[in-house]
């Protein structure tokens, strides 16, 4: 055993004092050094999330829904930025205008009909809409190729925040271990 091999050099509160105060510094350079954040979907005034997806820079996730004026799909094309910034990048949609168009200098209109508002490019703390019922609006998070209803977890009317918390990431591979068990 180590502590037999350092017993007369220190005594056994010592070296527990020791092995507590490296793993603290280890972990506490971790944390700053390597950041966790989660992508946190909930509901205003609800203490918890609904759903927590573990994010990093770069990843896109798109909140997708069917619009009530337009009776047409919508959707917002997000990015996470570092930090703990979320991205709106551009809008597709699908639109029959009712006889107004966009004056928007970066709409683009496809030719299957779906228009795109691009190059928005908008850093924002925090995602905010209120929840459409699933049988009318049906609010969809898809990240990385999965599609979460929302309306699974969140009651119509509500308010739904999207936002990303930092994490410690001890807790993300302790999840990640024990749910593969």
């Amino acid at each position: 055993m180590v502590y037999q091999k350092i017993k007369s050099k220190m005594s056994r509160g010592a070296f527990i004092l020791w092995i507590v105060l490296g793993t603290s510094v280890f972990v506490g350079c971790l944390e700053t050094l390597w950041p966790a954040y989660r992508l946190e979907v909930s509901s205003e005034g609800k203490p918890d999330a609904f759903l927590s997806l573990p994010v990093s820079p770069g990843d896109k996730f798109s909140i997708r829904f069917f619009h009530s004026y337009d009776r047409a799909f919508f959707q917002e094309n997000y990015e996470i930025e570092h930090g703990s910034q979320i991205l709106l990048r551009d809008m597709t949609f699908q639109s029959h205008l009712n006889g107004s168009g966009f004056a928007y200098p970066n709409f683009h209109l496809r030719p299957d009909g779906v228009g795109e508002l691009r190059d928005i490019n908008e850093t924002r703390e925090k995602v905010q809409f209120m929840m459409g019922s699933r049988d009318l609006a049906d609010h969809k998070l898809i990240f990385k190729g999965k599609t979460f209803h929302l309306s699974d977890g969140i009651e119509s009317f509500e308010i739904v925040e999207i936002k990303l918390k930092k994490r410690m990431v001890l807790w993300d591979v302790f999840e990640k271990v024990t749910s593969s068990l």
